[in-house]
């Protein structure tokens, strides 16, 4: 039989607790750890089910609560959830038919989603023989065991001495295991505490970002700059069940970020950029002076108070973390991250001991954890596609809170620290609510949990370059394929005809097409888990370039416009992106870092080997019009705006690289049939003042080699919210640029949480 024998009497419920050790055995066991979906799928409707809520699992629910997918999800036509039961049945078939007895045993019925619980035979022996209850994993002897309905089974005098040691075994096995994880705390049904509440802490005009709770949960201190998404934010303070607002940081030439409430209640640390230059300070939670700690950003206090760990650039450009001592001013660095990756957000562990950090670039993300007194940092769990908005460990240690890329937004996950646990959501927490703050224990052995909540809403502007305008300002500007979601340009068809763009609007990333009048909108991808980039047309009109990162790969694809396979083009550990189609069909032109660091590269776009144009770094491959070089420039993009890149040129067949004396910025260029059409900003040397600089489009002509200006945009382009943030037809007539329609987001509190 596939599974042990077992009572089947309707009245076999076992404790709470025996189940949660038998869903720890069966997620530590091989079988599961090499799948961390089915060990997800698992323990979440285990979770579920032991918190009463068992009722409730129909497949449309685990769809969004679990694997992220949006409220109007078809069922139908996507059967994940029903495959991955059947497969989940299959598994824990296959587990059950090797595993030895263990007094419980987890089930799911065809046809049903809700996990069945059976006491064996072995576990009413173990009852009624002993008489006695040996300790459950969290060191409390459960009398409910002892009382567990079953038909009563006479154990000979041998039998009770074997099962006796069994029980010891087992019990000091349930100590073990509840102590290197898996044992995650989550509401019960018997519990008597009092129960989550979702408190709205802020909703202010504008974006309120970067939350710290105060120590003792009362308080939270912010950043918010107002109502305009372009303005400065400063840092305030607010309590957490009360009205009065304070504003720490009253400095609106300045943006302001990251506040930081230290573990001792008695500071905050924060980030202030200056000249676009991170550098950490340290004020009084009740206001006054300012001291300045050092250059660096996005800082964390270590429990003791004493010392900041933060993000910091060397000389050469690579991100680090760095350990500095407020008493001395001395500095160690912690990590190295390999270029292009960035090291962001850490969190220091309660003891004091380890760092949890947040490593990203090349359009995914992955938690790591280091050792304080130094060593190698090692990730936690896999990659994801996207960015994951923020870390921070649990009161007691145990377990670690990120929010992880989801189908239909970032999501609140948990995970247990020195386990081989699945990433768990933390249920009532909205989809995309990021940068997590705990306090410290309160009382009934909860804490409080602030999130920053909401969906920003970044669209999309068609703008006519040669219709009237009104002085120098171009006011021939629409929306285009209006959605509440995030939208990214991306090239227009060779005939401008059509328009080709990047979307979330469906729940995840995909690329998608429209007529240049907005009708005959589609999606043209459907590709799961991934961070995608539009590359360009085909010359006849008929298929598109991008490039996606699944998982931890990026590569380039092609797609037709008009339906059909999504075809893979280039394959590897390296990092393939921005593709260009040749105006001739023969050639796709890309940047990849086979050669340890971006460079431009072609391959044939039939398939085939790729070749090297040049060594130098560049990225944004664009062809000009008669087809004879290859213009790049030698920053790669970020999710803002600027700053200015230097523009080069070479031959398609490689050679020589010749610099364009062209001040265009990465993402918010296009190389048309007259010139080089590009947003202009004051202030070309390093960060863009973006609150008072107009964006100006001007053009570097082909013709005699000059730029003149085109006119000034009635609109704000980004300046962030994404990594394309503007295009131009091959004709030079039409512009598709990015602006933010909406930035709002609110902090969440979580009172009781556990």
């Amino acid at each position: 039989m596939p599974y042990p024998q077992i009572d089947s009497s309707p009245s076999d419920h076992p404790p709470a607790s025996l189940v949660r050790a038998e869903l720890d055995r069966i997620l530590a066991s091989e079988l599961f750890t090499r799948s961390e979906r089915l060990s997800a799928f698992l323990k979440f409707i285990v979770d579920q089910t032991l918190a009463g809520q068992g009722d409730s699992l129909k497949e449309q629910v685990i769809a969004v609560e679990l694997y992220g997918k949006g409220v109007d999800f078809n069922t139908a036509a996507d059967p994940i959830v029903r495959v991955d039961a059947r497969r989940l049945r299959d598994r824990l078939r296959e587990y059950y038919a090797s595993a030895p007895d263990s007094g419980v045993v987890i089930s799911v019925t065809k046809g049903g989603y809700t996990p069945v619980f059976h006491g064996t035979a072995t576990a009413a022996d173990i009852a009624h023989a002993t008489g006695s209850i040996p300790p459950n994993r969290h060191g409390v002897r459960d009398a409910d065991v002892a009382a567990m309905p079953g038909p009563e089974v006479q154990v000979p005098a041998a039998t009770e001495e074997r099962v006796r040691r069994r029980w010891w075994i087992g019990g000091a096995a349930l100590v073990l295991i509840g102590a290197v994880g898996w044992g995650v705390t989550r509401l019960r049904s018997n519990d008597s505490s009092e129960p989550m509440r979702l408190l709205t802490v802020t909703s202010l005009p504008g974006a309120e970002e970067n939350p710290s709770l105060s120590p003792d949960g009362n308080f939270v201190a912010f950043s918010w700059a107002g109502a305009a998404p372009d303005a400065s934010p400063d840092i305030w303070i607010k309590p957490v069940e009360g009205d009065a607002l304070r504003n720490l940081t009253n400095t609106p030439e300045v943006t302001e970020k990251y506040p930081q409430w230290s573990p001792d209640g008695q500071s905050i640390a924060f980030t202030r950029y200056v000249q676009g230059r991170p550098t950490v300070f340290r004020v009084s939670a009740l206001g006054g002076p300012e001291e300045m700690i050092g250059e660096g950003g996005n800082a964390a206090w270590t429990p003791d108070s004493q010392s900041l760990i933060m993000v910091w650039r060397k000389a050469a450009g690579q991100s680090t973390l760095v350990l500095h001592v407020l008493k001395t001013g001395e500095r160690r660095q912690l990590t190295d991250a390999p270029d292009p990756l960035v090291e962001s957000h850490p969190s220091v562990s309660p003891d004091g001991k380890t760092v949890a950090f947040v490593r990203y670039g090349r359009g995914r993300s992955a938690v790591f954890l280091v050792p304080v007194s130094g060593g190698e940092p090692a990730t936690l769990g896999e990659w994801s596609s996207g960015i994951i908005g923020g870390v921070q460990w649990t009161p007691d240690g145990r377990e670690i809170l990120a929010a992880r890329p989801a189908a239909s937004g970032r999501r609140l996950m948990r995970v247990t620290v020195g386990g081989q646990g699945p990433w768990v959501p933390v249920p009532g927490i909205p989809y995309e609510s990021i940068s997590p703050s705990v306090s410290r224990i309160r009382t009934g052995q909860t804490s409080r949990l602030a999130v920053v909540s909401g969906q920003q809403d970044v669209g999309l502007r068609l703008v006519d370059l040669q219709a009237p305008r009104q002085g120098d300002t171009i006011r021939a500007d629409s929306p285009f394929c209006d959605a509440t979601r995030m939208d990214a340009p991306g090239r227009f068809s060779p005939d401008g005809s059509q328009v080709a763009f990047t979307s979330d609007r469906g729940g995840s990333w995909q690329v998608w097409v429209a007529n240049r009048d907005g009708s005959a909108l589609r999606s043209v991808t459907q590709l799961q888990d991934a961070n995608v980039s539009l590359g360009s047309w085909s010359p006849d009109g008929r298929s598109l370039t991008f490039d996606a990162t699944i998982r931890d790969s990026t590569d380039i694809y092609v797609v037709p416009v008009n339906g059909g396979p999504v075809k893979r083009l280039t394959e590897g550990t390296v990092k393939e992106i921005d593709p260009e189609w040749s105006r001739d069909g023969r050639w796709i032109y890309y940047a990849s870092d086979e050669s340890g660091r971006s460079g431009i590269w072609r391959v044939p776009a039939a398939g085939g080997a790729a070749a090297q144009l040049t060594p130098e770094v560049g990225f944004e491959p664009r062809e000009s019009p008669d087809g004879r070089s290859i213009y790049f420039v030698d920053r790669r993009r970020y999710y803002g705006l600027g700053p200015v890149a230097t523009l080069k040129r070479v031959s398609v067949d490689g050679g020589p690289v010749e610099r364009v004396d062209v001040p265009v910025m990465p993402g918010a260029w296009e190389v048309t049939e007259t010139g080089i059409v590009f947003i202009f900003e004051e202030g070309l040397g390093g960060a863009v003042d973006f609150a008072r600089a107009p964006d100006v489009l001007q053009i570097y002509d082909f013709a005699d080699r000059r730029l003149r200006t085109l006119g000034t945009l009635a609109f704000r382009v980004g300046p962030f919210g994404a990594d394309h943030f503007f295009t131009v037809s091959r004709d030079g007539r039409w512009a598709l640029a990015s602006h933010v329609d909406r930035w709002d987001r609110d902090i969440l509190v979580v009172d009781n949480f556990r």
